[in-house]
């Protein structure tokens, strides 16, 4: 189930990412095809593509090709809107014949923006104008942005999320959070069309993960499990003299070339935290199996000894202690023979299960978990009031850039790590990571009531950490925004993938309120309606300010030196 559960977490990242932009090229085409747009009037056309952009804010770029072989196009990294003629005449034909027909959207080949130096991910709808198909909508998002959704999959620096296009090819990976996808050679053997050409992604075989390169090679073995994961495939293999677990699920959705979402842990380093939870499930088993040997001794004293063995083995295990146990020997009685290597392969598979409830474990909130099992396993939607605490790392973009991506992935780990422990300890759930931001809820799911301060106190908590510590040897600046009001806190998604998130103008205005911290050359920044609840840290007032997105100006505060 847990193995289940971190696969979950990538799929919801990366459904989280996409299905967004599915939304958008569906209205689009329907804006089209209902005489809302038209497709000829271009200042329309880029007032709608720019609300893509405002809406689906992870989104590379969107833009519509013409038959003239024509495209106009938005890129949100220039916000420039641009009209230039970037395809064969060949090609753009093919284009339209592929699509002609396609409703309401599909999602294309990958290609190559050489602007870029990214693979992008695309969504393409055909728009019909008069039943007549008269342009194509592409709505693209790089490979780098999803590397970077499926880096906040875990705080583990010794487990490596990954994604592969087919079995061959690597699609997202932290090693392609930054910097070019592939060299401008193979780009040009990619077909964007239909696919016939080179994929636009490198390769397994070639990429720079070593270990995932092992891996996914013949030299791995399926894991031991009690019960298998369904869907879910489990394999180990030896590395440098560690045990390494890989798990691994298909994803269908997103193109005619399946996706394989992934995780990889060194199992014998990973921060692991101790369960006793893992054996219940063969409590029953076991007491009929001391009762059955503790019958077994009146046969006599020659059998005696490795009978009593075998009880206290059945013992060491329902409790839960594995490491003490070592493998049964073997017996000349064919019947005792037969139950030790029953036993010592059902320690062994044990042994396996346990590594991987323990690797898999943490992916679940404890203050989640509590709520969810004091619910019996549902988290009813509510709506309230709370405090949101939005943190972001200034210079983020361009430390990446110096620093590379294998050393960025520490340094946020690293970070991460301190930071959600703060949280906690003031009765803060972090409900997402961002990129490099995290966005905090005080007093839901756990109530609390005095959210603010304790959201104040978090957020002090976190820039002194900043300003005495370094992460991976990296000093980091961090801004954050606090807001309090009315929220809608449940979990969302499709049926069995589900996020536990909060909606509403309060977390929006919280993101903003961070953000305009840039402007006051402040480190944290309190909405007027966090600081009317603050008793007991001084506060003053630095005025009032306007807001994108809102009609009505922002009282803002800072804490009074």
């Amino acid at each position: 189930m847990l193995i289940e559960t971190v696969l979950d977490k990538m799929q919801s990242k990366v459904e989280k990412l996409l299905v967004p932009v599915e939304y958008q090229a569906s209205w689009f085409s329907d804006q089209v095809e209902n005489g809302k747009l038209d497709v000829d009037n271009y200042e329309q056309v880029e007032v709608f593509l720019r609300g893509i952009l405002g809406a689906t804010p992870n989104v590379t770029g969107a833009g519509i090709q013409y038959p003239d072989g024509y495209a106009r196009f938005i890129l949100r990294k220039t916000n420039e809107w641009l009209v230039e003629k970037q395809v064969s005449d060949e090609n753009n034909t093919r284009l339209f014949e592929v699509m002609n027909g396609v409703k309401p959207f599909v999602w294309g080949e990958l290609f190559y923006y050489e602007a870029l130096e990214q693979t992008v991910i695309d969504v393409r709808a055909p728009l019909y104008q008069d039943g007549e198909l008269t342009a194509v909508l592409f709505i693209g998002v790089t490979v780098a942005e999803l590397s970077k959704q499926i880096l906040e999959t875990s705080k583990d620096r010794f487990l490596t999320p990954f994604i592969l296009y087919g079995d061959d090819h690597i699609l997202a990976h932290p090693l392609l959070i930054s910097g070019r996808t592939i060299t401008l050679e193979q780009s040009k053997k990619a077909d964007w069309v239909e696919g016939k050409g080179e994929i636009p992604l490198p390769r397994v075989s070639e990429f720079f993960d070593t270990k995932l390169i092992k891996l996914r090679s013949r030299d791995v073995q399926p894991a031991r499990l009690i019960a298998p994961f369904e869907d879910v495939d489990v394999n180990v293999a030896r590395i440098d003299d560690d045990m390494h677990l890989v798990a691994t699920r298909k994803l269908t959705r997103f193109g005619r070339i399946p996706w394989i979402t992934g995780v990889y842990i060194n199992a014998e380093k990973s921060d692991v935290t101790a369960t006793t939870q893992l054996f219940e499930m063969a409590g029953a088993g076991f007491v009929v199996l001391i009762i059955s040997v503790i019958l077994s001794v009146k046969v006599g004293r020659k059998i005696a000894r490795p009978i009593i063995r075998l009880a206290e083995t059945a013992i060491w295990i329902r409790k839960g202690l594995m490491n003490p146990i070592s493998p049964l020997p073997r017996s000349r009685l064919k019947e005792l023979d037969q139950a030790a290597l029953a036993v010592n392969d059902m320690i062994e598979g044990l042994r396996e299960r346990d590594m991987i409830r323990e690797v898999f474990g943490r992916y679940v909130p404890e203050s989640i978990a509590a709520s969810l099992m004091h619910e019996n396993g549902e988290l009813k939607p509510i709506s309230t009031q709370a405090t949101i605490l939005f943190s972001d790392i200034a210079g983020f973009t361009k430390l990446t850039e110096e620093v590379g991506p294998e050393r960025i992935v520490s340094v946020l780990n690293c970070y991460f790590s301190e930071v959600v422990d703060i949280l906690e300890r003031h009765g803060g759930v972090v409900t997402q990571f961002q990129g490099d931001a995290v966005l905090a809820t005080f007093n839901v799911p756990i109530q609390s009531e005095h959210h603010a301060e304790n959201a104040l106190n978090a957020a002090i908590e976190i820039q002194d950490l900043l300003h005495h510590k370094k992460f991976d040897g990296i000093s980091l600046k961090g801004r954050i925004g606090l807001n309090t009001g009315n929220v809608v806190a449940g979990a969302v998604g499709a049926k069995g993938r589900l996020t536990y998130t909060v909606h509403g103008d309060t977390v929006n205005l919280a993101a903003r309120i961070e953000n305009l911290n840039k402007q006051f050359g402040t480190d944290i920044l309190i909405s007027e309606d966090t600081a009317k609840l603050i008793k007991h840290i001084e506060l003053e007032s630095i005025g009032s300010t306007d807001v994108r997105g809102r009609s009505a100006s922002v009282h803002l505060y800072v804490i009074k030196r």
